[in-house]
């Protein structure tokens, strides 16, 4: 089957939960399908990147993301209805370049990745088309704007009602939507139960983030992955140096946390100069800090869909404490293959247990590991989203 898949942003380096999804969606239709790939090239890496990614694709493509344009547009665009992320991710000349593609081949798929690609082509012509939201940006927005300061508040709300009647709206333009998880779907269901949305998993690279012997760790060393400058995780690591780690540290003083992801703010990295948290940036391989860690903490109170860095932690056989918001969307059972806590006070205790008790962490660890294998392998998730394709095809319904 020819496929024209249309990424936001370039999915190599899979370095973030969008490329992440990407990059192994591509890796597995590549191997039964033709798959032409577009997308916005942001770095010289980016373009540079087209190399490794055609590997996979018959062809591959990338329009320059002009970050002023963007701005510009977004300004110009303030009082629309629609919501800023459509007008900021806008590209008259990303639109041209699709339009050529449709013009030359005849794809009999169409796949767009989140709805600010699937904009480029909602009056496409194609025998099937498929978007994939990913997670609910309108529900991320809502969460978020619990914890954000009143003039940021304000604008998030703003922007969350566009969101809301957008996501709907661009959905009857495709034959089927896939989410990462049940509550986003439910959440996107709501408010038209005639959606046909069906639930694709994030997944993990069980080969790449491989488990490691558990002797290697010290008990107390904690952790913390993701994108730094991405609202739901500046807000969790800044919750958790001021009310948990304290806490934690009252305990066991040789605690460390370290905190590893690219482009931290400037708020993130001031942290660092708080006894016992460390601050990476970037980091060429994220593995041999999941290879030091005893615990991994991701105490998460905005976002929305699968956490992908729980995911890897559990596949590296690191325990994993979470939130109940980071816990959302997993297929896992609670206090036997993560814990779950929800407030400053428990969330230390639980990893302070954790700490002093080693089988529980090799226990959790174990049971951990055995969860993504059997449920979040990317071979299993690729098998679900060509189920879908096979409905979009058919014009099947709904499940």
């Amino acid at each position: 089957m020819k496929i024209l898949f249309l990424s936001l942003r370039c999915p190599y380096p899979p370095h973030r939960g969008d490329c992440i999804r990407s990059y192994h969606f591509i890796k597995h239709l590549s191997q039964r399908h033709s798959v032409t790939l577009v997308y916005f090239a942001a770095s010289a890496a980016d373009i540079a990147a087209a190399k490794h990614l055609q590997t996979y694709c018959e062809r591959v493509a990338y329009v320059p993301f002009r970050r002023p344009f963007a701005l510009l547009n977004t300004a110009v665009h303030c009082l629309s209805r629609l919501p800023l992320q459509v007008h900021y991710w806008y590209s008259p000349h990303m639109q041209r370049t699709i339009n050529k593609l449709l013009a030359a081949e005849r794809f009999e798929l169409i796949h767009a990745q989140l709805f600010r690609m699937g904009q480029y082509v909602t009056e496409a012509r194609a025998p099937a088309k498929v978007l994939d939201l990913c997670d609910s940006l309108a529900l991320n927005l809502s969460r978020r704007a619990n914890f954000d300061c009143i003039p940021k508040r304000f604008l998030v709300k703003l922007e969350e009602k566009r969101v809301r009647r957008y996501e709907v709206d661009i959905m009857k333009g495709f034959d089927s939507g896939t989410v990462v998880a049940d509550f986003d779907r439910d959440y996107l269901l709501k408010q038209d139960d005639n959606l046909n949305l069906s639930v694709v998993p994030m997944g993990v690279d069980l080969a790449y983030f491989a488990q490691t012997a558990a002797c290697k760790r010290a008990p107390a060393n904690l952790l913390f992955t993701g994108t730094m400058n991405y609202f739901p995780n500046a807000d969790a690591v800044l919750y958790f140096c001021r009310e948990i780690f304290p806490r934690v540290r009252k305990r066991h003083p040789e605690a460390t946390f370290t905190i590893v992801g690219r482009e931290p703010t400037e708020q993130i990295q001031r942290l660092a100069a708080q006894e016992g948290v460390v601050v990476t940036g970037a980091v060429p391989d994220v593995r041999p800090y999941f290879e030091k860690a005893s615990v991994f903490v991701a105490p998460l109170r905005a976002g929305s869909g699968i956490q992908t860095k729980n995911l890897e932690a559990m596949a590296m056989g690191v325990p994993v404490v979470t939130s109940s918001v980071g816990a959302m969307g997993l297929s896992a059972a609670l206090g036997t293959e993560l814990l779950v806590a929800d407030t400053p006070e428990t969330f230390a205790a639980q990893v302070s247990q954790l700490v002093e008790n080693r089988d529980l962490r090799e226990t959790l660890a174990q049971a951990g590991r055995k969860r993504v294998e059997t449920t979040y392998s990317w071979q299993v998730i690729g098998a679900h989203l060509e189920k879908v394709y096979s409905g979009a095809l058919t014009g099947a319904t709904r499940p």
